[in-house]
């Protein structure tokens, strides 16, 4: 049945699913009627703390089952929440908290209370822990206010702010709204066919992007939920135990975790029967690492690239993977088709229409742009007036792409687009080149300058096998013109990733600044 509100959407879902299991831990499972009480009694709370719709709670979201609850009740009674990184730097959180004003800041785990007292100080925030002792069992007249206040929720109300980082400095929130997820899910049911037997392995963390896909997509389709804590994530060869014992079913999360833990071994055909998709996305995946993997596991798994900017709601494109991809093995896999749900202009610099530029994204999942920033949302969101479109909204992603047969390919970032010796360069076209190298596992290459007239192009690297800077830019000279190039190949064990497990360009940048001589 159709609902114009998650809120409504959610009570569905739990009379068609009462019984079955919503999230799986180790060693015990909430089915969604279990689930559901802690959600008409967080509903109660919210309401005696006076939260109203419209208002923003903050959730220092941990995976433990009062979080998902408490993100829940926020929709049922159109209040938006924000799922915050506690293990973040005091000053970054504080940041958030500037912008998206929360009424009330929650963290679920007890372990958490002096850096939640911390951040209370600083931001003059109040804080509170979700603990089964402050909860009561919610009365016949406190739901009936719930269903009351759900029914005002309208679709265009925000449902939730997830931030990312700003070019600024500054993390940015982009604001989603309840009929952007619905369109969501309901894509996302139909494409991977999800059912009540699924089980989505929650990799990510909830204040990152690709969690949306799996709380969202996973536990409005009557599927369960497993919590992927950190603690297993750092363990490279508990995952895939942990994902088998629990018999998860979907797996999404970055390409270099993916590549991390096939590099490293962890990754054993026998012990993922469970398994039917490995989703991928949030960055670009060489086709020369995804081979491997993919000749492990394709006789048992799909696999699926996704793309899409938080801006647009997770995912606006979803590619299967097949032998066809690697009848040659340069760069990524294509982007193939939008989803339904999605159209689309390739923008030159020009601002003309073209078959290579920056892609902009227009349609129902666009969201309504970034939260108390009237002026950045201006700046990359705008609503058409030609007739094809009109009153529809667009959003410029920064991602330049090209159309070849209908078919859309990443090429690279604006961001990412340099100018070097005359010549203009995509980064990620050296990335490419040098993933080829049969030494070269994972690449990230960084334009970097300090006390200079002129820039240098630095390539870090990470290969199994032992090399040399020297041999890695002789086999690059066969494959690249010579302003192309790096300047400096650092050789590395890993890659530095942030806290989403995405390669942290800004921490390379910032290593190569600090050491240089120049």
């Amino acid at each position: 049945m159709y609902q114009y509100n998650l809120g409504l959407y959610f009570l569905d879902t739990l009379k068609v699913n009462s019984e079955q299991l919503a999230l799986v831990y180790e060693n015990y499972s909430l089915s969604y009627s279990e689930l559901g009480n802690y959600v008409d009694s967080l509903s109660s709370m919210l309401l005696e703390s006076k939260c109203e719709r419209g208002d923003v709670i903050a959730i220092a979201n941990t995976k433990q089952p009062l979080s998902y609850a408490l993100m829940l009740a926020s929709l049922r009674l159109g209040i938006t929440y924000v799922n915050i990184d506690i293990d973040s730097p005091v000053s970054r959180v504080n940041k958030i908290l500037e912008v998206s004003k929360p009424l009330l800041f929650f963290y679920d785990d007890k372990d958490y209370i002096n850096i939640a007292n911390e951040i209370g100080k600083v931001s003059s925030q109040k804080t509170q822990l979700l603990d089964e002792k402050y909860l009561n069992k919610a009365s016949l007249k406190e739901l009936k206010e719930q269903k009351k206040r759900t029914k005002l929720v309208d679709g265009d109300t925000i449902a939730y702010i997830m931030f990312t980082s700003g070019s600024t400095g500054s993390p940015k929130g982009v604001a989603v709204t309840h009929q952007n997820v619905i369109h969501f899910i309901a894509w996302g049911r139909n494409f991977f066919k999800i059912s009540s037997k699924d089980n989505f392995a929650n990799v990510s963390p909830m204040y990152f992007d690709n969690s949306v896909f799996d709380f969202y997509v996973g536990l409005f389709s009557g599927a369960s939920l497993t919590p992927i804590f950190q603690s297993i994530l750092t363990d490279p060869y508990s995952i895939a135990n942990y994902v088998e014992k629990l018999k998860c079913t979907i797996w999404f999360s970055v390409p270099s975790l993916l590549i991390y833990l096939d590099s490293m071994k962890a990754i054993v055909p026998e012990q993922l029967n469970n398994l039917r998709l490995i989703i991928f996305g949030g960055e670009g995946y060489p086709k020369t690492e995804l081979i491997k993997l993919y000749d492990k596991l394709k006789e048992q798994v799909v696999f699926v690239n996704v793309y899409g900017p938080t801006e647009c709601t997770c995912i606006c494109s979803a590619h299967i993977i097949t032998d066809n991809d690697f009848l040659d093995l340069d760069g990524i896999p294509m982007l193939g088709n939008l989803n339904q749900n999605f159209d689309y202009k390739i923008l030159n610099s020009d601002g003309k229409i073209s078959e290579k530029g920056e892609l902009c994204l227009i349609g129902p999942n666009v969201s309504a742009g970034y939260y108390n920033e009237p002026e950045l949302t201006n700046n990359t969101f705008e609503t058409l007036f030609e007739k094809k479109y009109y009153m529809k909204r667009m959003y410029h992603t920064g991602d330049i792409v090209k159309k070849v047969d209908n078919l859309l390919y990443f090429v690279g970032r604006k961001d990412n687009q340099i100018k070097h010796m005359g010549y203009r360069i995509e980064l990620e076209e050296i990335e490419y080149a040098l993933v080829k190298l049969p030494e070269v596992s994972q690449a990230a290459v960084i334009y970097y300058r300090k006390k200079i007239a002129y820039g240098k192009i630095a390539a870090f690297v990470v290969c199994p096998v032992t090399t040399f800077e020297t041999k890695i830019l002789e086999q690059l000279r066969v494959l690249l013109p010579s302003y192309m190039i790096p300047q400096q190949v650092i050789i590395m064990d890993k890659l530095t990733t942030n806290a989403n497990g995405k390669v942290d360009r800004k921490i390379l940048k910032n290593l190569l600044i600090h050491n240089s001589s120049d």
